[in-house]
Parts: C-alpha cells; sequence; structure tokens
C-alpha cells in the first residue's frame, strides 16, 4: 500500500470519531510525507527517510507554501510546528502497525526537536480591566462575552454554544459544549461571580425575542447585527471579532485572542493559589498534567515573589 493511500485510509478511519479539527490538524500536515519523500510503498518508509522529512521541513524557507487559503509568507518553520509535524508521523505510522499493516512503526524513534521557549499565555489583569471596561461602554452582550471567558475559563467554543436552558443563574454555574470527539462536543460545568452572573441575566432581560432567527433561538450570543431580517448565533468567529474591536479600541495590538482570557483566567487561579487539582477540574483538562505542563512553570518575578513568602530563612 502507497503513502497516499494509507493517509485517505487514516482519515476515515477517524471521522466520526474525532472532532473535526483534529482530523484537519493531520490532514494539514502528513501529506508533506508524499510530497517530499514521494508516494512510497507504506513497507519501504524507513527511519531515516523520516528524518529527512524532518530536516526539509526544518528547512524550509517559505511558511504556508501552496496552502489554500493563506498566502505564503517567507521564514521558516518553528520549533513548535516541527514538533507538531511529528506528533502526527508517529500518530498515523502507529495506528498502521495497530491496524496489522505494519509489521514495526519506522516512526517509533523519530525524535522531537525540543520543546520551544514558549511567551507566556494570557491576557494581564491590566489589560483585562481595560477591555472590561471597553466593554461596558460598548453592550451588555459584550460586556457578558468578555465576563464569562474571563470568570470561567470555558473556551471560545463553549461561549459561542452557551444556550440559555444550561445557565444556573441562582447557582453561578452553567454547563458549556466544548471541544471533543466526533464533533459531539464534551459537556462540562463552569462557574462564575456575582458579577458576571448580573450581566448574564441583563442580556437574557434584553433579548429581542421576536426577532431572533428560529435556529438561534436557544443560544444566548448572538450577532449585533440582522442576517436576512433576524438576529442569528453569534460565531467563534463571531466572538473573536468582538474582542479584537475592543482590544483595538484601547490599544492592544496583540494578544487578544479569545483563548488567551481563557489562559489568563487558569493563570490566575494558580496565582492565587488555587491547589493545581482543582484548576485543572475548572478548567476541563484530560489530566493534571496537562495543566502543569502548560502553566506549571513561572516567570522570573514571580518565581522571586514566592521565594520572599516561602523562604524558610527568616
Amino acid at each position: 500500500m502507497r503513502l497516499s493511500d494509507a493517509l485517505e485510509l487514516f482519515y476515515t478511519s477517524m471521522y466520526g470519531i474525532r472532532a473535526e479539527k483534529t482530523i484537519k490538524f493531520y490532514t494539514d500536515r502528513l501529506p508533506s510525507m508524499t510530497k517530499i519523500l514521494g508516494d512510497l510503498e507504506i513497507e519501504d518508509v524507513s527511519l531515516d527517510d523520516l528524518r529527512l522529512w524532518r530536516t526539509k521541513l526544518s528547512k524550509r524557507e517559505v511558511k504556508y507554501k501552496d496552502h489554500k487559503y493563506h498566502p505564503p509568507v517567507e521564514g521558516k518553520l518553528s520549533p513548535y510546528t516541527i514538533r507538531q509535524y511529528v506528533k502526527c508521523a508517529r500518530r498515523f505510522f502507529k495506528w498502521l502497525e495497530e491496524e496489522g499493516r505494519l509489521e514495526n512503526s519506522p516512526a517509533r524513534r523519530l525524535e522531537m526537536p525540543p520543546k520551544p521557549d514558549i511567551p507566556r499565555k494570557g491576557i494581564s489583569k491590566t489589560d483585562l480591566a481595560k477591555i472590561i471596561a471597553a466593554a461596558e461602554k460598548s453592550s451588555i452582550r459584550d460586556l457578558a462575552i468578555v465576563l464569562f471567558l474571563a470568570d470561567t475559563g470555558c473556551r471560545v467554543g463553549g461561549l459561542a454554544n452557551l444556550k440559555i436552558e444550561n445557565i444556573d443563574l441562582q447557582n453561578n454555574q452553567a454547563l458549556v459544549f466544548e471541544k471533543g470527539k466526533g464533533g459531539n462536543a464534551k459537556k462540562r460545568q463552569v462557574f462564575f461571580g456575582n458579577r458576571t452572573a448580573y450581566a448574564l441575566s441583563t442580556l437574557i432581560v434584553q433579548r429581542p425575542d421576536d426577532e431572533i432567527h428560529q435556529g438561534a433561538s436557544d443560544y444566548l450570543f448572538l450577532g449585533s447585527k440582522k442576517s436576512q431580517g433576524s438576529y442569528r448565533k453569534l460565531t467563534e468567529n463571531g466572538v473573536y471579532q468582538v474582542i479584537k474591536r475592543l482590544a483595538l479600541q484601547i490599544g492592544m495590538k496583540s494578544g487578544y485572542n479569545p483563548h488567551n482570557f481563557r489562559h489568563g483566567a487558569i493563570r490566575g487561579w494558580l496565582n492565587n493559589g488555587m491547589p493545581l487539582s482543582l484548576a485543572s477540574q475548572l478548567a476541563g483538562h484530560s489530566s493534571v498534567n496537562v495543566t502543569g505542563d502548560i502553566y506549571g512553570t513561572a516567570n522570573e518575578r514571580e518565581l522571586s515573589k514566592a521565594h520572599q513568602v516561602y523562604s524558610w530563612l527568616e
């Protein structure tokens, strides 16, 4: 079996089992093997071939070459991106081995590039306060979006798909549906404070129920403009545009991705002394290890402060 055929079988095996974004993650990266190595028989692919593939990726001088939507950009792929490619290759060949189509995976010993020093993610408390102030002047919808993201630490999909029936204002909690297998988003409980609860309740009261499209009637967050005579459900990209608009109003030119509110919330919980195990559950991570890997490091200022607080010398 040739690489191209094996790849198609691999993608097909994930449909209905994995989320579309996960499948796209693989389909965006794995075809580079056939482009660089040729459409080899899978039995003929060696560890040396895969190392050559990784080397070619590392030496590539143009990003987004032959991309369907993104224009080419001069520059090398980052070590983080190369790690993603290697991760995909490892999973693909492991699947072939598990399916009995290969006796042994040639990618088992394919080395990962060292983890790069990634800038610490998460919106700062200062920028958050400014965006909240801008949202207060904008609309109750925008304020509810910002507060819900920052307070619950939910993913943007959880906010965009938030249904009114899943909001419990009496107990300051909500049921959100986020990323999951097979496109069936996983549900989890998130919690918020009184300020967020007030913004949500005000937004519910002010909804123009007679002007909402039938397909959006169950959802809390709607677009600010009518489409074909009615308000539609706010999309994930719509949430991004709201945050971007507010950020630009306060002169913030980067770091306004909605996911940075999630990063900021989790880091804030940990900085305030929340145990890692509780922060992991609130974040909806699969394990404490995931939380620790992403948020378990501290910068020099935080380490200095921690040393002053916990030093055992008087």
